[in-house]
């Protein structure tokens, strides 16, 4: 059975707008995010994720983490925390 959009070789994916609260809210964001503070490898499901917005969340996760120093964290009190937006868009409280 085939499920929606067929991407050709060298086709540009579909796009839509999005936040860097939205991006940094998702799951396997906080997963990269956790991943690269305690100095694990790629998640063992990685590989598996078929969406392809789901690998981009968790290296968006990893990267920041690697910017971002370790006393930021992701969330304060469940919401994403400002400063932690601040490392992510390079706007350095």
């Amino acid at each position: 059975m085939r499920h929606g959009y067929q991407r050709w070789d060298g086709e540009q994916v579909p796009t839509r707008p999005t936040t860097v609260v939205e991006i940094m809210s998702r799951p396997t964001f906080a997963l990269g995010v956790a991943d690269a503070r305690a100095g694990r490898p790629y998640h063992r499901d990685y590989d598996l994720w078929r969406d392809c917005n789901l690998r981009w969340s968790y290296e968006r996760g990893r990267q920041w983490a690697a910017v971002a120093p370790r006393d930021v964290p992701l969330k304060r009190n469940g919401k994403i925390n400002p400063e932690a937006v601040s490392w992510f868009t390079c706007d350095i409280i």
